[in-house]
């Protein structure tokens, strides 16, 4: 006994199965029957090799048939039970001829084409006699000039009796039905038909209305529409809107190409902006105005680049600073008027009217503190934040530690021939720690940087970045002054006494 689905295999192409119909000889399969189990996903090798070898072929299969067989997936299995039932014809005797010729039947082979708008496409059909292939046959779509043609699509059957009609690209969406129809427009048996679908194809472009939330009060409904490349709407599209506030909003366009999005006044960016995108197309952002109307986007400072945030204390801003306000419509709000203040910098004024465009012009002086400066600026209810990076200024002064003391007009006691070191560090004008790295590559390359004494003799020195250490050692008893330095300078008072 077959299984069930053999047995719907076997009626769905018109034969009678042996489990399900045992008083019946099943019909032998034509081409078209044996193309279509092996077509078919539903149905594994071994049931289509044992169907042939139950209902054997209606047919002798040539060198073209054999190829048309492999190239539609037939196992070896599957080629042996056609080879077998090719020899059991042989061996039987000649069937008497019918009396009256089967007649010419087309198959739509692609009965159902879709196809995106733009895109070409083809149909095929296979034209036989009693499951034997038909050359030079000639057949015609009928209705084919819906697609622009000038004429209904025509061709002629090849060895196979096959012939494939290529079908130009359609612009617009919808469906379209040809009928198959042989030589001066005869029909075929069963009339059979070849259905088209054009869909919209890959997203082009993202349309958003509106282009800005001037206002928050009451919400806002956003509206995008997605359509392909050629102007077509794609419908069922997930279209994303990230907000910043919460997760992120997934809606499928309609029919139209429309997705709409409804959104609560606690659901906008106040002085941010929406985000939507689908797939691979560019985001598109929509700027959401402030309790003040301004766009968040575009209300700060003009920032200085990144290598212009870095100064020293002390000094003014390498590029001018200046603030610029706009709303979301892009405008100036003339009028406004903005407060600054500032932090380990001094700035003025400290509050100013909008010129007509928008801008005000700061004069910023940074403070002693190295670390960051911030100057802010409030305008209505919205405040701006620029910041720089500062570093210490230049040498000021030479500091001097013996033991972890910094020497400051006292003399440093040490005892005759034993080694003693003096470490220097430089401060700028502030009292910050700055670098004594000119110094340090005075001392590297043995140029002048220290005034020798006749009986203190310097043993080692370790010039770095941060600090120079200096190893001395006293040849004999007597007080003697050290000195360190080039322009700017540090003296050292050292006591020599006996061990």
């Amino acid at each position: 006994m077959r299984t069930p689905r053999l047995v719907a295999l076997a009626l769905s192409i018109g034969i009678a199965a042996p489990a399900a119909l045992q008083a019946q000889t099943p019909q032998p399969l034509d081409k078209v029957e044996v193309i279509r189990l092996l077509t078919n996903p539903l149905f594994a090798s071994s049931e289509v090799a044992d169907v042939v070898r139950r209902s054997c072929i209606a047919f002798r299969p040539t060198e073209r048939d054999w190829a048309d067989f492999r190239n539609a997936g037939a196992s070896g299995e599957i080629i042996a039970s056609v080879e077998a039932c090719t020899a059991r014809r042989r061996a039987a005797p000649p069937a008497e001829a019918p009396a009256v010729a089967a007649a010419l039947t087309a198959v739509a082979v692609t009965s159902e084409l879709v196809a995106n708008a733009g895109a070409t496409s083809s149909a095929r059909v296979f034209v036989h006699r009693a499951g034997v292939p038909q050359r030079r046959i000639t057949v015609i779509l009928r209705g084919s000039t819906a697609l622009g043609l000038q004429r209904d699509a025509t061709g002629t059957t090849n060895d196979s009796g096959v012939i494939v009609f290529p079908l130009p690209p359609v612009v617009q969406p919808g469906t379209h039905r040809f009928e198959v129809v042989g030589s001066g427009g005869s029909a075929f048996p069963g009339r059979p038909t070849v259905t088209m679908t054009i869909r919209a194809g890959e997203p082009g472009r993202l349309r958003v209305t509106p282009d800005y939330i001037a206002s928050i009060e009451n919400g806002a409904t956003i509206v995008a529409t997605v359509i392909d490349s050629l102007g077509n709407p794609l419908g069922r599209e997930p279209v994303e809107l990230t907000s910043g506030v919460g997760a992120p909003v997934s809606v499928p366009t309609d029919s139209v190409g429309r997705a709409t999005f409804v959104l609560a006044a606690g659901a906008l960016p106040r002085g941010g902006a929406l985000q939507l995108r689908v797939r691979k197309l560019a985001a598109i952002e929509v700027p959401v105005a402030d309790a003040a109307g301004l766009s968040g986007a575009l209300t700060g400072f003009l920032a200085p680049s990144a290598a212009n945030r870095r100064a020293r204390v002390g000094s003014v801003p390498n590029d001018p600073l200046t603030f610029r306000a706009r709303t979301v419509r892009g405008s100036a709000p003339v009028g406004h008027v903005v407060r600054f203040r500032a932090v380990n910098a001094r700035v003025r004024p400290d509050s100013a009217v909008l010129d007509s465009t928008g801008r005000v012009p700061l004069d910023v002086v940074f403070g002693s503190r190295i670390g960051e400066a911030m100057v802010f600026a409030t305008i209505d209810s919205a405040e701006r934040l620029v910041t720089y990076q500062l570093d210490p200024g230049p040498i000021s002064t030479l500091v001097v530690e013996h033991k972890g003391q910094v020497v400051a007009g006292q003399p440093v006691t040490v005892r005759v021939a034993a080694p003693f070191v003096l470490k220097v560090t430089a401060r700028d004008l502030f009292g910050n720690v700055t670098s004594i790295d000119a110094l340090a590559q005075l001392l590297r390359n043995r140029q002048t940087g220290v005034v020798r004494q006749r009986y203190l003799e310097i043993v080692s020195l370790d010039a770095g970045e941060s600090e120079v250490l200096i190893t001395l050692k006293a040849q004999r008893v007597g007080t003697f002054d050290f000195t360190i330095g080039s322009g700017i300078t540090a003296i050292v008072r050292v006591d020599a006494v006996a061990r």
